[in-house]
């Protein structure tokens, strides 16, 4: 059936905000990773442009208007013309940070822009040579609405939308007559509900911290002219956050530890070739504990190797980090040795065999800190306390114990 209506989602650019969460900057990286936001942005339009979209909607929290700079607005600016040139609509709702009322005065937008900053419920119609294709209904961020009440549209409305930013109750959501509900404010790509009609949070075209993994991009809204619409997901990010947790022995040694990182780093590098890819490898050892597996000095040499071995270009993989889970087993006699090692040990047992035990977290924070007003916030459930207790076994071993030679691994219990 012939195409009806065809339109681009996209949401949450944060053109202010530069990738974080590297321990380490590469230089050769540095430009490509100050501007994936704009790229990935940029990507955004040009896919508007090769589909000859009819409008594209703009979900919020573009960028921050009162500390983005002169480059994001003119940027956007330039974005829009583009747009203009080629006949394509804009519609724009307000998010948190990027109220378009608040737009640069004595710079006029382009007459395609059809901006929402008030959290009142307006409605436009979208035409096609004078006949209405689509009806929007949008309004800005209000962080006061608890529900989308306010969206109303007629029954006989031609494929009504709702654009918005934030999160609206899903099954109030389907009682209404609206097809496509596109949302902004959150930074991971998600189509909610699609019983009836599609509920689609656009995310943000390129992720920016190890948080916000996995594919960024906008979708490509395909409908029908029986009314069938089609969300096609479209990758936009230039970098790409993809943490790697890797099950192995304890007893796997360097050398199989490169074969099995430049295993998987190849697949990746080809199953990913057009994202420079920002990698945690993350090992879980199971077995009797080796000492060897953990020496810095190991895995600093590691480190040095896999950024050299594939991270020396503009696209490919670069190593953030590489980390050992908690052994399943030590030996015997460090519990029972009188070391340093020993003691921490046995303090950590301690506090694990015994949940009445205080952890007494409000002891280390800083002196003018009143223990009263942060009291809930150092409580801590059991879950958590043995998350703790696990991540301190881990810190102490990693000090005490990762230069010890394998004559000390001899028969282990579960710690």
């Amino acid at each position: 059936m012939a195409e009806e209506l065809k339109f681009i989602h996209a949401s949450d650019f944060h053109l202010d905000l530069p990738i974080s969460g590297l321990l380490e900057l590469p230089k050769h990286l540095k430009g490509m990773l100050a501007n994936a936001p704009y790229v990935a942005a940029q990507r955004v339009f040009d896919l508007a442009i090769a589909e000859k979209v009819d409008f594209v909607l703009l979900s919020g929290d573009l960028y921050d208007m009162e500390f983005g700079g002169c480059r994001a607005a003119a940027f956007l600016l330039s974005q829009f013309e583009r747009l203009n040139d080629k006949g394509i609509e804009i519609y724009w709702c307000a998010g948190e940070c990027d109220h378009p009322d608040r737009w640069p005065a004595g710079v006029d937008l382009p007459r395609n822009v059809k901006t929402f900053s008030s959290p009142v419920v307006e409605e436009v119609f979208q035409k096609r040579r004078d006949k209405v294709v689509a009806t929007i209904v949008a309004s800005g961020n209000d962080s006061q609405r608890l529900n989308n009440a306010d969206f109303i549209v007629e029954t006989s409305a031609i494929f009504p939308i709702g654009l918005s930013y934030g999160r609206f109750e899903i099954n109030a959501m389907a009682a209404k007559a609206i097809r496509y509900w596109a949302l902004g404010g959150s930074h991971r790509h998600q189509i909610l509900d699609k019983t009836t009609h599609l509920v689609v949070s656009a995310g943000s075209p390129q992720g920016r911290s190890p948080d916000e993994t996995g594919a960024h991009g906008c979708y490509l809204v395909r409908v029908d002219a029986g009314g069938q619409m089609r969300a096609q997901f479209v990758e936009t990010d230039v970098v790409r956050w993809l943490p790697q947790k890797i099950s192995i022995a304890e007893s796997t040694d360097f050398d199989a530890l490169q074969n099995i990182i430049s295993e998987r780093a190849l697949k990746l590098a080809t199953d990913h070739s057009e994202q420079m890819l920002l990698i945690d490898w993350q090992f879980s050892p199971s077995g009797n504990f080796n000492p060897g597996l953990r020496r810095p000095d190991s895995t600093n040499k590691l480190l040095e190797w896999v950024r050299r071995e594939f991270g020396a270009g503009q696209t490919g993989i670069w190593t953030n980090q590489i980390e050992f889970s908690a052994p399943a087993h030590l030996p015997d006699g460090w519990y029972e040795e009188d070391t340093i090692l020993g003691d921490y040990l046995r303090a950590v047992n301690r506090y694990r065999g015994d949940a009445t035990i205080n952890l007494a977290l409000h002891e280390y924070l800083p002196t003018y800190v009143d223990n009263n007003t942060v009291g809930p916030i150092v409580r801590v459930s059991e879950e958590e306390r043995t998350k703790m207790l696990s991540a301190a076994g881990l810190l102490g071993i990693d000090y005490l114990a990762a230069n010890r030679d394998w004559e000390d691994a001899h028969a282990s219990t579960t710690p």
